[in-house]
C-alpha cells in the first residue's frame, strides 16, 4: 500500500496519540477503553488493531469468550468497509492477505486464561512463526474480578514483548460517579497501571470519545471527539 492510501484508510482514534512521528502510545504502556455494555468496546479495540496493521505493525488479539472466527469477521468487515470508501483501491484482496499475515488471534475459553499461558502462547508464536507483536489486545477480561496483580503482570509481559497493551473495561450506569481526578469504577482499582484512558459515551445518534492522556501526569490532557457510531472510527475531517 502507498503512504497516501494508508493515510486515507486510517480512521482509528489511535491517530490522536501520534506525536513526532511515533505511532501509538508505546511499548509497555496500558491503554484502557471504558464504556457501558453494548456501546462498542470490542469494535473500538478491533479498530485499534486494524490501524496498527495498516501501518505495518503486528497484532496479537486475545479474547476470552469469543471464537477466533468471530473476531476475524470483525477485522474483515471493518477493513472491507474502509476499502469500500476507497473504490479505486488496487488489489484489495492482496491488502487483506497482507494484514492477515501480520495478525494472530488467540482465544481462551472456559476460564482458561492466565498470564503464564499467554506468555507461553507468545513464546510459541515467536519461536515457531517468527511472530512478535507490537500491539497486544486483551478483550473481555473483567476488570471488576481480575486481581490488579494480574493486570500488572500483563503490562509487564507487554513490555517484555515490546508491545503496547490495550484492554477494555465495562462500566455501569448505577456505579458511583468517578472521584475528581480518578477513573470511574471499576477502573479506579487499577488506575495506577493505566497510561491512557478512552471513555466511550453514547449521545443520541453519535458516540462521544474522551481521551485522557498520560494518567501519570498531575493534570493529564483531555481530548474530546465524536465517533461514527457504527464503526467507532473518527469521522472524516475530525
Amino acid at each position: 500500500m502507498t503512504e497516501q492510501l494508508i493515510a486515507r484508510l486510517r480512521r482509528s482514534p489511535r491517530l490522536l496519540l501520534e506525536k513526532d512521528g511515533v505511532q501509538g502510545p508505546g511499548p509497555g504502556s496500558l491503554s484502557l477503553v471504558l464504556a457501558r455494555a453494548g456501546v462498542g468496546k470490542t469494535a473500538f479495540l478491533v479498530g485499534i488493531g486494524l490501524d496498527a496493521l495498516l501501518t505495518g505493525g503486528r497484532v496479537l488479539h486475545v479474547t476470552l469468550d469469543r471464537t477466533i472466527d468471530k473476531v476475524r469477521d470483525w477485522y474483515d468487515d471493518l477493513l472491507l468497509e474502509l476499502l469500500r470508501l476507497e473504490p479505486a483501491t488496487p488489489h484489495p484482496a492482496e491488502i487483506q492477505l497482507a494484514i492477515e499475515r501480520r495478525r494472530h488471534i488467540h482465544t481462551f475459553v472456559g476460564g482458561s486464561f492466565s498470564v503464564d499461558r499467554l506468555r507461553t502462547a507468545a513464546d510459541v508464536l515467536a519461536t515457531h512463526m517468527d511472530f512478535r507483536p507490537g500491539v497486544l489486545i486483551v478483550d473481555r477480561l473483567g476488570i471488576e474480578t481480575t486481581p490488579p496483580g494480574t493486570i500488572a503482570d500483563l503490562k509487564r509481559l507487554a513490555g517484555e514483548l515490546g508491545a503496547e497493551l490495550w484492554m477494555s473495561c465495562r462500566t455501569h450506569r448505577e456505579s458511583p460517579e468517578a472521584r475528581p481526578g480518578h477513573l470511574p469504577p471499576p477502573a479506579d482499582r487499577i488506575e495506577e497501571l493505566v497510561d491512557l484512558a478512552f471513555c466511550l459515551e453514547p449521545d443520541g445518534d453519535t458516540v462521544r470519545l474522551e481521551v485522557i492522556e498520560d494518567l501519570r501526569e498531575p493534570s493529564p490532557r483531555r481530548t474530546r471527539v465524536v465517533l461514527d457510531p457504527q464503526r467507532l472510527l473518527l469521522r472524516p475531517g475530525a
